[in-house]
């Protein structure tokens, strides 16, 4: 079976669009954004940058960044404690402060750290077998902490996301099926049989990351060409694809679904010219590719047949479409996956759940006398004077501590009753800013969207209100907007029109 990955994403793969995530769909991949090994060695907090908050958060995979094999052979043993089902190292990464000033990410690709690259592979690949090793033998000597030999104890996948090529600050430009296939070649002597492939070069030092994502090239041909060179190898193929029928192009040929059943119709050639132009894509296609027709010269036809699908080609990830348009991934469970039905099919069901999710994460801190402040997972323990505030009353019941009052005149948060001690923010701009981010894009290309997110941002800006938490604003954005819009079904992946689908091939092409 096939597999659909999240890419990780810095300030987007939060435990919060984790969770939304999985409520949309049960079988997607999850991952943490970058998490430094150093960050790992020396953080006071790890619950907070490993914790994961969920089981049902699996299968899930943590991406660690850095340089050094001693933090990285300690770091992978860490992870694989924490219970992640897989450890992944970020070869991909282009920004100045990670490739540039601190020298790991996709810098680790270049001929001058390639070395470093295959030692840090090497003790990562060494780190999750001798752990896995010594848990068994605890286990066979009745260790006491089961938590931990059955994590220790079981096998965990160690990975590498890179790019097709690069180009650094010095104008080096390595990037050619014949570097790429030598970098891939030593990393598997080093343990490591699986990759993730972003179909670009990087370009280090010339382009920010975000024009890293659009400005070079998409080189699929070069993808297939790497899984048929390495036929012992996985492959996972990320860059520009659009939604889920590319997606499942890409992994079962053109018109092919999981199960076969699927009646693909000829719209579907949108984004790859007519399908009779496409024939064995490793010869036809090339890069610049006039086929496709892109502005930069991308190439990013499918396999024209399921027979011409590499049978190490394992899966697909898609990054910015899951932040743009998180609705399209509803679908994933019955159309990429070939699942009889999804988990949810209209928007008000995924903000219910969503919102439960928050309320037990997150707890209002409108009716309690604690002084601690809701920064982060997990939040401090209240007690509740009331059931609710006046201002979250509607949602979650009337004040019972006195009807006669109103809770902005009851003393809740200290000795005297002034307004700005009851209007003392006691959960941090951050934990709302992440609550929020996840959710302000689920109504992408419906009407009265930008209302839903107007309303959103004027909520949280509200200090008389934030102590009533993220599901609380959430809430009260939705009781703006018809319901017949919060009910209104999901539209199936076939039935989608082309502008319902981000679009991040080259430049000009986002919609």
């Amino acid at each position: 079976m096939k597999e659909l990955h999240i890419a990780p994403m810095l300030d987007v793969s939060t435990p919060e669009f984790h969770n939304l995530m999985r409520i949309l769909s049960k079988k997607l991949v999850l991952w943490t954004e970058m998490v430094v090994d150093e960050t790992i060695m020396f953080s006071n907090d790890l619950d907070h940058h490993l914790a994961i908050s969920s089981e049902e958060l699996h299968p899930i995979i943590c991406q660690v960044g850095g340089r050094s094999a001693e933090y990285c052979y300690k770091a992978t043993q860490i992870v694989k404690e924490y219970g992640y089902d897989e450890i992944n190292l970020n070869v991909d990464c282009p920004s100045s402060r990670v490739s540039g000033k601190r020298q790991f990410g996709a810098v680790l690709m270049a001929s001058e750290h390639q070395d470093t690259c295959y030692d840090v592979v090497a003790a990562m690949k060494n780190a999750s077998e001798e752990q896995r090793l010594h848990g068994i033998q605890s286990k066979s000597n009745n260790d006491s902490d089961d938590n931990y030999t059955s994590n220790s104890s079981r096998s965990m996948t160690i990975s590498v996301k890179t790019r097709v090529g690069i180009e650094t600050e010095d104008g080096t430009c390595c990037d050619d099926i014949e570097y790429l296939s030598d970098f891939i070649h030593k990393l598997q002597e080093k343990g490591c049989c699986k990759f993730f492939i972003h179909a670009r070069k990087c370009v280090i030092g010339g382009l920010t990351p975000a024009q890293n994502r659009l400005v070079p090239p998409l080189n699929y041909p070069r993808f297939f060409e790497l899984c048929h060179r390495f036929p012992h190898c996985e492959f996972i193929i990320n860059g520009g694809i659009p939604g889920l029928e590319a997606a499942r192009n890409l992994c079962y040929g053109y018109g092919n679904s999981a199960n076969d059943t699927f009646a693909h119709n000829d719209e579907s050639s949108r984004n790859h010219g007519n399908i009779k132009n496409i024939k064995l894509f490793n010869y036809t296609h090339s890069v610049p590719c006039k086929i496709c027709n892109a502005s930069n010269g991308s190439c990013t036809a499918p396999p024209p047949k399921r027979e011409f699908v590499p049978s190490n080609l394992s899966g697909v990830m898609i990054g910015r479409a899951a932040m743009e348009n998180p609705t399209m991934f509803w679908d994933v469970d019955r159309y990429f996956y070939g699942a009889e039905q999804n988990p949810t099919m209209h928007r008000r069901q995924v903000l219910e759940q969503y919102c439960a999710y928050l309320e037990k994460t997150y707890p209002r801190r409108c009716c309690d006398i604690d002084e601690r402040i809701t920064s982060r997972i997990p939040a401090p323990v209240v007690e509740f004077l009331s059931s609710a505030c006046d201002i979250c009353g509607e949602f979650y019941g009337n004040n019972d501590i006195n009807n006669n009052n109103k809770i902005s005149k009851i003393s809740v948060h200290g000795p005297n009753n002034s307004k700005e001690q009851v209007r003392k923010p006691k959960i941090s701009s951050r934990v709302i800013d992440r609550s929020l981010k996840p959710i302000l894009g689920l109504f992408f290309g419906r009407p009265k969207s930008k209302l839903f997110r107007r309303e959103c941002d004027r909520l949280s800006r509200d200090k008389n209100v934030r102590n009533c938490g993220p599901a609380y604003i959430i809430r009260k954005a939705m009781s703006k907007m018809p319901s017949a819009l919060l009910e209104e079904e999901f539209i199936r992946t076939e039935d989608l029109n082309d502008e319902d689908v981000p679009v991040h091939v080259s430049p000009g092409s986002s919609r």
